[in-house]
């Protein structure tokens, strides 16, 4: 587990066609997850925050807004996320965007974090659920990525 607030969050509102063209734009550089039928929240590392924002830039019938600092963000990497996902009820407080294979994010709002971080320490107790910093994940992902032991 993993405060993942190292990235930006930004906030899509407007026509779903819209929306979905724009994602479909940006393609790898974010995550997303509709929030209502004309609303999404996107992921993105902070390094590529401007060019995602010049993207998004472009399309009239979408406003977007970057909303970090609204949202609490925890990541959950490993073999046995999903099962503690499944396992925990996080409704209506929580949004979880899956960023890859054993790897989701719950972004809720920013002054439900602490609670949900220490909910989840004592929920994930059964799963072995460790605290782990930014650089460990990222490392963790480069591994998987290059087949390299981190």
């Amino acid at each position: 587990m993993s405060d993942r607030s190292d990235r930006d969050t930004f906030e899509l509102r407007g026509d779903p066609v819209a929306i979905e063209t724009a994602l479909t734009e940006l393609g790898p550089l974010v995550w997303a997850s509709f929030i209502g039928a004309d609303r999404a929240l996107v992921r993105c590392e902070a390094e590529t925050s401007p060019e995602v924002s010049d993207v998004l830039e472009h399309y009239g019938d979408v406003a977007a807004q970057i909303r970090t600092a609204a949202y609490a963000v925890i990541g959950l990497v490993g073999p046995r996320a999903s099962e503690l996902l499944n396992e925990v009820d996080l409704t209506p407080s929580g949004l979880i965007i899956r960023e890859g294979r054993d790897s989701f994010e719950i972004v809720l709002p920013a002054d439900h974090g602490p609670q949900l971080w220490d909910f989840l320490i004592e929920a994930g107790k059964p799963f072995d659920l460790a605290c782990v910093g930014h650089d460990a994940l990222d490392r963790l992902a480069a591994s998987r990525r290059t087949g390299r032991s981190a």
